[in-house]
């Protein structure tokens, strides 16, 4: 099956669908979160019931996303409720905040334990980890997830209206970089130009991804940069904050930080002069999560990541171990 066969049944499952639920993945971007307002968009254009879910949604740093407001951190009471599950810029089943029940229905259909479970749909601009989706669309090589939705749009000859282009466009913006990544290909400045001409608000989205500083994230960040090293020998330049280190910041009911501050930080490092390969690190809920960023051809931090069983693209990927961060002459360590 081609890519333009599997965008139309893709179109077609989801008007054939009654109950839909949109999944991102856990502490969502402004990728994950516009392409589910899109996704949401469409499916009440179609008359559908929908629930958007992602875990940990931050509740501030993205309002200015179309359908925000309509995705929620409660998990869905049951999964057999719906019809079609679609999951959206998650890079691995891990990331959805359901993989055990996501794993028990698929297994249960299996063993046939149920006679019928939803159809499960992926769309996503990360390299795969697993296969797992009824219908898997997955294309490495698009900037974000909203570029592979508007590609849904265009084979299936949806209007785009500005609702639509205002996802589509923040999604792009901020998965390039604001066009400073590698990732910033003639084909997604071409549908980013596109999407002006079809009425996104690009003020509006500059204001929301990039004059929203908060005083407390200017704290974490100048905390990260006390926290840097380079090592010249191999370009690698590294940070880490630890769960300590960042609830110094956090009062106990703002225990949530806006996820793109920390892949902000990553990619500063990244462009530093002399800089390879950029490493940050964090504890988060009993883990250490990893990121990665390089700008160099001849380097692909997916597989490093791997290593540690995460993934990503060839020049931005991530990873997450069980563990706490502890300071050494050398650097930093994980330990159990």
């Amino acid at each position: 099956m081609n890519l333009t066969e599997k965008l139309q049944l893709a179109y077609r499952k989801i008007k054939e669908a009654r109950r839909l639920l949109i999944v991102g993945h856990t502490s969502p971007d402004a990728d994950a979160l516009s392409s589910m307002g899109a996704m949401i968009e469409i499916a009440g254009f179609l008359g559908l019931e929908a629930k958007a879910y992602a875990e940990k949604k931050s509740r501030e740093s993205f309002v200015f996303i179309p359908n925000e407001n309509l995705i929620f951190s409660e998990k869905p009471s049951n999964l057999l409720d719906f019809d079609l599950i679609l999951i959206l810029d998650c890079g691995s089943i891990a990331r959805t905040g359901l993989e055990e029940r996501l794993r028990s229905l698929l297994s249960a259909r299996q063993e046939e334990k149920i006679t019928w479970r939803p159809y499960i749909m992926e769309f996503d601009h990360h390299q795969a980890s697993e296969s797992y989706a009824d219908l898997e669309i997955r294309l490495a090589d698009k900037a974000s997830t909203t570029e592979i939705i508007y590609q849904f749009l265009k084979v299936n000859d949806l209007e785009i209206s500005k609702t639509l282009a205002d996802c589509i466009l923040i999604g792009l913006m901020t998965d390039t970089g604001h066009f400073l990544h590698a990732n910033s290909s003639r084909e997604a400045i071409a549908v980013s130009s596109e999407m002006l001409l079809r009425g996104a608000s690009l003020p509006e989205i500059i204001k929301g991804t990039t004059r929203n500083k908060s005083f407390l994230s200017l704290k974490i960040w100048g905390r990260a940069l006390e926290n840097m090293r380079f090592e010249a020998a191999t370009g690698l330049v590294s940070s880490a904050l630890t769960a300590r280190e960042l609830a110094e910041f956090l009062a106990p009911a703002d225990s949530e930080i806006d996820a793109d501050l920390f892949s902000d930080i990553v990619s500063f490092l990244s462009r530093l002069n002399g800089a390879r390969v950029a490493l940050f690190l964090r504890e988060e809920d009993d883990k250490v999560k990893g990121s990665l960023r390089t700008n160099f051809d001849d380097i692909d931090v997916a597989r490093i990541a791997q290593n540690w069983g995460g993934g990503g693209h060839k020049k931005a990927a991530g990873f997450s171990l069980p563990g706490r961060l502890v300071r050494t002459e050398r650097g930093w360590k994980v330990i159990s």
